[in-house]
This record gives C-alpha cells, structure tokens and sequence, in this order.
C-alpha cells in the first residue's frame, strides 16, 4: 500500500476544508499525527481519526477526485490511549485551513496509544518520532501507571509491550527499572 508522508496529508486536508459546510473537528492519530506534528517521514496508509461523519466522508471523496490522493480518512475502529489524554490534545496549525480543526494528542500519548497494539510499523514510528523530537522516560512511567489501567485485554501483554518499547527507547537497565516500578504498584497488580 502507498505511504503518504505529511505535505500529501496536507494538501489532502486543505481540499476537504474547502468541500465542508460549517466547522468541523478532526482528532487524528496514529501514523497521520506523526507525520503531521512529529517530523516523521515514514508516511502512513491512512489517517486515523477519533469520529467521522456522513459530510466528512462526502468532503474525502471530492478532495480524492481534486488531489489525486486517494488518502483513506475515518474512524479508527478501536483504540486505547491514557485516560486523560483528551485534555492534551493540541490544535494543529495548518495553514489554508477554514473550517477544518485538527487536533492531534500530545506525543506521549500517540506513543502510548501506538504501545497498546504494537505492530512492527507502531515500533518504527515511535523509533522514528524519538529521533526526531525524543520523549521523556518519566512521563511515559507516569502516564502508564496512572492512566493506562482502563486499557481492555490482557493487562500483561500491555504491560510487556511498553516495557518492550522502553527497552527500545531507553535500554534495558531503563526498562528493568520500570518494570520494579510498575510490579510494586497496586493497580497493575
């Protein structure tokens, strides 16, 4: 599947602002977020939102036909990120745009969002996103134990997935560290 990197999400953006009525917001994560906030030039397949609507979809398939691009938009079927990460999406400040409002969540919380599934393209893109703007390791610590204990599934493939993922970031001594952490504390228990 084709990969779009962030000026082709942009530019596809930009022409379904133009097929909208009225305002509408836009929460989108996954690899679009990365490629729209975070510097990453790996490109995704789609752009992953929170909600769609009927308008929406109608605005994609005009901006398909103006563009060329044939970038998919819609609601990520299932996904999981901290609790409160809502109250840290940020506005994206894409120029051209009217009434389309882009929000994307803060790069902790993407990272974290990408952790719960972890497929081999999730550990590029958070590899990729560290290169590029980096994390802090006691904010991603903070974040799970506090706001990850809602995430439905096997609580310990979750919890082996971050630790893999820190490991990947930070190192194994790092990872090891958390992990005491996380096995003290009484709601991971």
């Amino acid at each position: 599947m084709k990969q779009f990197i962030g000026e082709e999400i942009r530019t596809f953006l930009r022409a379904v602002d133009k097929y909208i009525t009225k305002p509408f917001r836009l929460d989108v994560i996954g690899g679009a977020a990365a490629a729209l906030s975070f510097r990453a030039e790996s490109g995704t397949v789609d752009i992953d939102t929170t909600a769609s609507t009927a308008e929406i979809e109608e605005a994609c398939k005009k901006a398909r036909s103006e563009t060329g691009l044939s970038i998919p938009l819609g609601s990520a079927g299932v996904y999981d990120g901290p609790y409160e990460y809502e109250t840290r999406l940020k506005r994206l400040p894409l120029k051209g745009l009217v009434k389309l409002q882009i929000f994307i969540p803060e790069k902790h919380d993407w990272a974290l969002m990408k952790i719960v599934r972890l497929l081999q393209k999730d550990i590029e893109d958070i590899r990729e996103v560290s290169k590029t703007i980096g994390f802090d390791k006691d904010v991603f610590l903070n974040r799970f134990l506090r706001e990850m204990t809602h995430v439905m599934g096997p609580r310990q493939k979750l919890v082996n997935n971050f630790l893999a993922m820190m490991e990947e970031l930070f190192g194994s001594d790092e990872s090891n560290r958390m992990e005491k952490t996380i096995r003290a504390d009484n709601r991971w228990k």
